[in-house]
């Protein structure tokens, strides 16, 4: 009966260990299929400040050319050409200020692009970081299962059956030996 509950619980933790191994393999797939997902939320979000930026830059572009419109009308409605000096020199200053404003923030929305791609590619490095630690649990799952295994397999054929079966197939112990070899020597 030893040997019966001995084997149930070699298969037992053969099944448990092989049970852990499939598992740390399907969080493996989940933690890349996250990275992945994650990355992709980030990509699609970085086009989309990209596209928002080009066309309110446009919207700013043509909005400013309305206002410097404006501008040169007001002076000529006060007689004043907008062509001469100080009514263009201040056209060109506002203009070079708008020009300044939008070139911001084209470059701020560089930036948090580049954060945004910058992120998607941690997090695909972080995914693929912990599949590979769920696959190696996995795997150390299976080489603990069978150590286990071996050990439970050796305690209940050494202990209960082992001594029977050493003595049944003719093969002496390491006591039976040594009493043989001092009886043969001179």
């Amino acid at each position: 009966m030893p040997v019966a509950l001995a084997a149930t619980a070699v298969v037992a933790q053969g099944v448990s260990a092989y049970g852990q191994y499939k598992a740390s393999r399907s969080a493996a797939a989940v933690d890349i299929a996250t990275a992945e997902h994650n990355a992709q939320v980030d990509r699609v979000q970085a086009k989309q400040i990209d596209l928002d930026t080009l066309q309110n830059i446009r919207t700013q572009r043509q909005e400013n050319a309305v206002y410097l419109s404006d501008q040169a009308a007001s002076y000529a409605a006060a007689g004043v050409l907008s062509t001469s000096a100080s009514p263009l020199h201040a056209q060109i200053v506002n203009a070079g200020r708008m020009e300044q404003k939008i070139q911001q923030e084209y470059v701020n929305s560089q930036q948090r692009q580049q954060s945004l791609y910058s992120q998607a590619t941690l997090g695909i490095a972080e995914g693929q970081a912990r599949a590979k630690a769920d696959r190696n649990a996995g795997n150390l799952a299976l080489i603990d299962g069978a150590a286990k295994m071996a050990g439970m397999a050796f305690m209940a054929f050494g202990s209960g059956l082992g001594g029977s079966v050493a003595g049944a197939s003719g093969v002496p112990d390491s006591a039976e030996a040594y009493s043989a070899m001092e009886t043969m020597t001179p």
